[in-house]
């Protein structure tokens, strides 16, 4: 099959948030779960089919509650969150396209709110972030990311894709920050969504938001160009906010190489192995030292946590990239490579639904040029639809990075899709 890496961006991003990992919410001994569902489409043989419905659970509005509590003691203003409805959390299967063209299963979780009647809700699409172990994705993991809870439970159907790489998919290797692969499994997820509510009796309004954090915020601004670009007519979008995401690649990857002492080799490795197998580069010798290039190439198969690969590499850049290697990419050569993460850039192009492109000035992680970047290229394409929101913190000797700045985003962004959802 063709491939499609040189076709659209594919993008690499460098991103993870620790502190948002650690919002979760144990609910597992309180959810009331049922049994698998049946009646999904025999046979599915198309990008977006419903494969099938492999768990589903059900939450009070006790637990909704207790989630956005949780969310308001990590910072978050939750005044516009209701806690209104109980949440039903459906895990599904479903049909994507890999990057070289091959028709997988991949999965996700849909909760939606336990609304009474014909009631209809508006849809919100909400990407992870950097996640190293299988176990962490939306549809695996054993505890409830406390942000859908309460979506849910004030009244959106929120949409988690784990991604290709995990769970479903777990025998890829994850498309980490490509953009071809992370665009195709969100629109390929929403479309089996429409599928599973409409098999549930669950009326959509025909609103749909979309957001991410870091990982998630490029696969966000990866979806929407992708829906923009080549699906408007299905996949109309209400609001976007991308948050902390790589958007600019080529200056990225320019940065993490150059960096003396990289704090994130963990996240460093993950790009590089991404980008190394779908493109088949097969230059992971050639640039990195050993060992560290035989653990970047056998630590990304899910199994082991970020903690375990940043020990098994080095934060000494010199030590972990061979000299050739990180000369010649710093200087003007290793042009393929280079090419490569130019074409998973996915700011040359002008946004029509409002985005707001949420980043910290302070953030090392992934440094805030890729949102400056993208919102002025984006302007002079003629967008008129795209602004830069800055993050904020409580006190101005708290760093507004990569991690602190997870309350602000998550309280921009709920009290920005709330106030513009309808029927909620």
């Amino acid at each position: 099959m063709e491939s499609r890496l040189n076709q659209r961006p594919v993008a690499t991003g460098n991103t993870q948030s620790r502190t948002y990992v650690g919002i979760v919410l144990v609910l597992g001994l309180l959810a009331s779960c049922g049994g698998s569902n049946s009646g999904a489409p025999p046979a599915p043989t198309q990008r977006g089919d419903l494969v099938s419905v492999t768990g589903s659970s059900t939450f009070n509005v006790g637990i909704v509650n207790a989630a956005i509590a949780a969310l308001t003691s990590f910072g978050v203003d939750t005044g516009v969150l209701s806690g209104t409805y109980g949440v039903s959390l459906n895990r599904i299967v479903y049909k994507t396209r890999t990057p070289d063209g091959r028709l997988i299963n991949a999965s996700g979780v849909v909760a939606y709110p336990l609304k009474t009647g014909a009631a209809s809700s508006p849809i919100l699409s909400f990407q992870h972030a950097t996640m190293f172990r299988d176990v962490e994705a939306p549809s695996l993991s054993p505890d409830v990311d406390v942000v859908l809870m309460a979506a849910a439970g004030t009244g959106f159907i929120v949409v988690m894709p784990d991604y290709t790489g995990y769970a479903a998919s777990t025998s890829e290797i994850h498309t980490y920050v490509l953009a071809a692969g992370l665009a195709d499994a969100v629109v390929d997820m929403l479309r089996a969504t429409r599928q599973f509510l409409s098999q549930q009796r669950v009326a959509t309004n025909g609103q749909l938001f979309l957001t991410g954090y870091s990982e998630g915020g490029y696969a966000t601004l990866a979806t929407q160009k992708e829906m923009e670009q080549y699906l408007p007519t299905e996949f109309p979008i209400t609001a976007s906010m991308p948050a902390a995401g790589p958007y600019d690649m080529s200056t990225t990857v320019q940065y993490i190489v150059g960096l003396a002492t990289n704090d994130n080799p963990a996240i460093t490795g993950f790009v590089f192995k991404a980008y190394d197998h779908w493109y088949s580069w097969n230059r992971l010798g050639d640039i990195f030292q050993s060992p560290f290039a035989t653990v970047i190439d056998t630590h990304y198969d899910g199994n082991y946590s970020a903690g375990e690969i940043t020990t098994a590499l080095t934060s000494n850049s010199a030590a972990l990239f061979t000299t050739t290697f990180r000369s010649n990419f710093l200087g003007s050569g290793e042009s393929a490579i280079k090419a490569g993460f130019a074409a998973n850039d996915i700011y040359h192009w002008a946004p029509v639904a409002p985005t707001r492109l949420f980043h910290g000035v302070d953030d090392t992680i992934v440094p805030y040029f890729n949102a400056t970047t993208a919102v002025s290229a984006m302007t002079t394409a003629g967008s008129t639809s795209v602004t830069l929101v800055d993050c904020t913190t409580p006190t101005a000797l708290i760093p507004r990075d990569h991690e602190n700045c997870v309350p602000n985003y998550l309280s921009r962004m709920l009290n920005w899709f709330v106030g513009a959802a309808n029927n909620l």
